[in-house]
């Protein structure tokens, strides 16, 4: 058991949900970024502070889905001087439907547990064990990374800070998949004739750099392996002008039959051209 103090508490409103009938990853990372700022302030910090503590990585695992109407909170407990783990509770039922092991920029005071006996939470942390590694993945060559979003920073995508949030980069990610995923067949079309979906299950985030208000962006995307129902993909977010990361998104995820709520198998065509996609690993410089 970890012991932890309650930093957010909410409901899952229909707007919040995607294509998928669940609660969208962009808003598990909007509700992250205010349980996270919520921590701060209860050290003493100001989470309005330009200079202060920010995400640069987030692990995630989501293990249970969270639909329209749910309630749920989230239980924050310190793992280590720079590492917070954030655990998303179902308040029905009880379960932890989600997972998230975040690495901060720097040191942080040890979180203060509220009056009172704090909230235990019954999470396996070990899985994420050596998150604040950098590790990056395989340089594909040109030709494999597809051009997946194209748009522009505005005053609404920045975070407290006046710095540009993690959530907004999510949601960028999450459009750029659904354009990779049309490249290899699954179209819109495709999806809703066969009642399917693409649900996420596991996230490596990472904050690179920054933008401002009126910056173009560029996403590219990039298929980095396929399974039998599972498909993992690179996301890099950038700055057109000078080609500077903003973010990147290691996903992996399942196609899931929206009527039996659980994974669905891809059809071969499918397969063939994800596989057709995967990257080629340079060479040494």
């Amino acid at each position: 058991m970890t012991q932890a103090r309650t930093t957010f508490m909410s409901t899952v409103p229909p707007w919040e949900c995607d294509a998928v009938d669940h609660f969208t990853v962009g808003f598990y990372f909007q509700k992250l970024e205010y349980a996270t700022a919520t921590a701060l302030a209860a050290r003493g910090l100001d989470p309005t502070d330009p200079g202060g503590p920010r995400m640069t990585r987030c692990q995630t695992r989501f293990d249970a889905e969270l639909r329209k109407g749910d309630v749920y909170r989230i239980e924050t407990a310190q793992l280590g001087s720079n590492l917070l783990g954030h655990a998303l509770v179902n308040a029905e039922t009880e379960a932890v439907c989600t997972r998230f092991h975040q690495s901060l920029s720097q040191p942080v005071p040890p979180l203060p547990m509220p009056t009172g006996a704090p909230t235990p939470v019954d999470v396996a942390w070990d899985w994420a064990e050596g998150g604040a590694d950098e590790v990056d993945a395989p340089r594909a060559r040109d030709g494999f990374w597809l051009d997946t979003g194209r748009d522009i920073v505005t005053a609404a995508d920045l975070a407290l800070t006046s710095r540009m949030s993690a959530h907004v980069c999510v949601l960028r990610f999450s459009a750029a998949g659904e354009h990779l995923r049309t490249r290899i067949g699954m179209t819109p079309g495709y999806a809703r004739e066969r009642n399917v979906g693409f649900s996420t299950v596991r996230f490596d985030f990472r904050h690179k750099g920054d933008a401002t208000p009126g910056v173009p962006l560029v996403t590219r995307s990039c298929v980095a392996r396929v399974g039998r129902t599972s498909l993992a993909i690179e996301h890099r977010l950038s700055r057109v002008a000078d080609g500077a990361e903003v973010a990147r998104l290691s996903q992996v995820g399942v196609q899931l039959d929206k009527a039996r709520r659980r994974p669905a198998a891809w059809p071969e065509h499918i397969v063939e051209a994800a596989r057709a996609m995967l990257p080629q690993v340079n060479g040494p410089d």
